[in-house]
């Protein structure tokens, strides 16, 4: 952290315990009150998990907001299925999603959550929006109805901790599955320019900061051991009924982050963070334990075999390349549109990407030959079946939900200084319109002219520089032509618009093996032992005792 003669700034440093008491403690700033994104996926998605005698039938506040409809460019989430649509029947595999997303922003902060439920069916969609519904309601009852806001970073993390176990009940009372979860909040640091980023996740749901100077990185990266094997099928950790009433919260971690203004924060379920995987993406195969960095992997084609060579990559190898990966694909975005990503551009980027990579196994299982109505002796099905699972093999990505929800650092506050430049801009140029002489010399202009009234999109690069040379006064205009007087107009080169493929309906795919829960998963030994999960007793949120921070005792 370095002290300059005002303001605070903090580096690009990830602190991370199981408890809260193990962030570092930095003060807040105080947090805007009033909701200018509320917006929530697929569907519904929170309000599903909504019960309709809560309100007596009647529409009203949803856990915290009284709609759950509102996005910006700033603020957006994207859930889509990567599995396949049958060709016959167009029946989607894997479903219903059981993936989440919910995001609530006002001007200076923002609560984002994702979660994941465990497996397929009904029960894992309604654990997954349960937990969000659970944890949302409990944020915005403390922090913004019973105005008890957190003064710190390890506030924050309380709350944020909390919030899960409120998550947890959720989905008891409606007797959901299993799901994982990421709870994220972004607050003002005081006496600072910079947002801080305290996560608290279980399981493989995971939270990242990605900057232009910078690249992206992992908040959530202590919840899980970069530099050993870990079996994608294994969430790791999940709230619900794992052990009779109790989650499994093995693998909790508190995290904290500090950002800069511009930055992107966004989480992702498992089915976009794995599908930049280069083992999964069959760019790389993992590490051997023999001493060779190259493994030669034959393969057929229509005039025979030939050896493709594929680097092997260590665990933390593979992490890294994942990183720059998502790097890579946000760059490209940027360079083809020539504009700086809104959040919204982010989560297309990132859900266009893996649609592509998981597109190949998708395909395969919706060749329509494979459901022809066709007699088959044991030893054909065997032999198709081979094939099958042979293409699938070597075809890349995972086949899963991927979702993602992100936010822009500073964004609302962008957005009302532009509108009120607009207002001023337009007041502007109606005044002096007003006021202008009717005995204006002819050839002169006024040495400060009025700007635009109509606000420009941002621009880069070429188009700016066009833009510019585009509004130049023309060289063989008359000097004595009144300012009123139409001048030429001038044909610059336009710059093509770009057109980002972006999914608007869930393509569908399968066969990925499906997420299960492994138990007894041991952290590293350096790190502090997590104590069991204990039964986590009624609500005192439900049963309306308070649990402020701070000024009133917190419960144990």
């Amino acid at each position: 952290m370095e002290r300059g003669a005002k303001k605070i700034k903090f580096g690009q440093e990830i602190f991370y315990g199981a408890t809260p008491d193990d962030v570092p403690y930095v003060q807040l700033s105080s947090l805007d009150d009033d909701v200018i994104v509320s917006y929530t996926g697929p569907d519904d998605g929170l309000m599903f998990a909504e019960a309709s005698t809560e309100n007596n039938g009647n529409p009203g506040p949803c856990a915290g907001c009284k709609t759950w409809s509102r996005k910006e460019p700033q603020a957006y989430g994207i859930c889509i299925s990567l599995y396949e649509q049958h060709p016959i029947s167009m029946k989607m595999s894997g479903e219903p999603i059981a993936d989440s997303f919910a995001i609530c922003a006002r001007k200076n902060n923002t609560i984002l959550l994702i979660a994941d439920g465990v497996n397929w069916g009904e029960k894992s969609r309604l654990a997954a929006r349960c937990a969000l519904y659970g944890s949302m309601k409990y944020l915005n009852y403390k922090m913004f109805d019973k105005r008890q806001q957190p003064a710190t970073t390890q506030d924050a993390m309380t709350l944020l901790r909390k919030a899960l176990d409120e998550a947890h009940r959720a989905i008891l009372a409606r007797d959901g599955g299993l799901t994982t979860m990421c709870a994220c909040m972004i607050a003002p640091v005081e006496n600072s320019d910079q947002h801080a980023v305290c996560c608290v996740n279980v399981g493989d749901s995971y939270g990242f900061v990605y900057s232009n100077n910078q690249g992206i990185r992992e908040v959530t990266i202590g919840s899980h051991d970069v530099s050993s094997e870990r079996d994608i099928r294994d969430a790791g950790g999940a709230l619900g009924p794992v052990d009779g009433q109790n989650p499994e919260l093995h693998n909790l971690t508190c995290s904290v982050t500090f950002c800069n203004k511009g930055d992107i924060v966004f989480l992702t379920t498992d089915g976009v963070s794995d599908n930049f995987d280069p083992v999964v993406t069959k760019i790389a195969i993992p590490q051997k334990a023999d001493e060779t960095n190259f493994n030669k992997i034959e393969e057929n084609n229509p005039n025979g075999s030939f050896l493709i060579e594929r680097p092997e990559m260590s665990p933390k190898e593979r992490h890294v390349y994942s990183m720059k990966e998502m790097e890579r694909v946000i760059h490209e975005y940027e360079l083809l549109t020539e504009e700086m990503c809104s959040a919204q551009e982010f989560c297309s980027a990132m859900v266009q990407h893996v649609l592509t990579v998981t597109d190949g196994k998708r395909k395969v299982l919706e060749n329509p030959a494979l459901y022809a109505k066709r007699k088959m002796t044991s030893s054909d099905r065997k032999r198709r079946d081979t094939e099958i699972v042979d293409k699938m093999s070597k075809a890349p990505g995972k086949l899963d939900h991927a979702s993602i929800v992100a936010v822009e650092i500073g964004g609302f506050v962008s957005l009302e200084e532009e509108k009120q430049s607009k207002s001023f801009e337009l007041d502007n140029a109606t005044r002096i319109s007003d006021n202008s002489a009717p005995n204006t010399l002819p050839g002169l202009t006024s040495p400060t002219s009025p700007l635009s009234p109509s606000i420009t999109p941002k621009k880069s690069g070429a188009r700016k520089l066009l833009s510019k040379l585009k509004n130049l006064p023309s060289p063989t205009s008359s000097s004595t032509s009144s300012p009123s007087s139409p001048q030429p107009h001038h044909h610059g080169v336009k710059s093509p618009s770009l057109n980002i493929n972006r999914p608007q309906s869930p393509l569908a795919l399968s066969l990925s093996p499906r997420k299960f829960l492994k138990h007894g998963r041991s952290r590293l030994s350096s790190e502090p032992e997590t104590p069991a999960s204990p039964t986590i007793p009624e609500s005192p949120f439900e049963t309306g005792e308070d649990l402020g921070l701070g000024l009133v005792q917190s419960q144990s």
